[in-house]
C-alpha cells in the first residue's frame, strides 16, 4: 500500500513540475473574481512569454487557481475564441464546471478548476486569444484571457 502512495505522490508532483504557467489577462469588466496563476500544458512557449502553441488532434490541460468574490451552488463553464467584434464558443466542451472544481463554491475560498481541452481537427488553424469564464447562479463570473 505505502508503494502506491508513493507512487501516487511522484505522478502528482511530476504532473505540477510539467505544467506551464501562462501569461493572462482578466476580462474586461470582471471585479468578482482573483485570478492568482494560470497553466497549461504543454506549453513550452510559456518559459518565454510568448503565446501557446498547440496542436489539432490533441489534447490541452489547463488549470487555475482563483479566489471567487461570490458564492455559487452550481457554476457554468464557456470557453471561447475572442475576437475584438464577437466570441466563438468552443463546440463540444463540458459546460458543467463542478466536474472540474469544488462546489460549492465559498466567496474568498481559493480553489482550483482543473480540465481536459481536446483540441479537435476541425478548428480552423489560427493563433487565437481564449476566453476562460465561470459564472454562477446569480451571473456573478470569474474569467480569464490567455493567448
Amino acid at each position: 500500500m505505502k508503494y502506491f502512495q508513493t507512487v501516487a505522490i511522484v505522478a502528482l508532483c511530476l504532473n505540477v513540475a510539467w505544467a506551464e504557467v501562462v501569461n493572462f489577462k482578466k476580462c474586461p469588466g470582471e471585479e468578482k473574481c482573483t485570478i492568482h496563476e494560470v497553466s497549461i500544458t504543454p506549453c513550452p512557449e510559456a518559459a518565454e512569454g510568448v503565446a501557446c502553441t498547440v496542436y489539432r488532434g490533441t489534447n490541452v490541460s489547463i488549470s487555475f487557481d482563483f479566489t471567487p468574490e461570490f458564492a455559487a451552488n452550481e457554476l457554468t463553464a464557456d470557453v471561447s475564441w475572442t475576437q475584438p467584434n464577437f466570441d466563438l464558443p468552443f463546440v463540444g466542451m463540458d459546460t458543467a464546471a463542478c466536474k472540474s472544481t469544488k462546489c460549492p463554491m465559498v466567496s474568498g475560498t481559493r480553489q482550483t478548476y482543473a480540465y481536459d481541452l481536446p483540441i479537435k481537427k476541425s478548428y480552423p488553424p489560427k493563433h487565437y486569444d481564449v476566453k476562460w469564464k465561470l459564472t454562477g447562479e446569480n451571473s456573478e463570473s470569474c474569467c480569464f484571457i490567455v493567448q
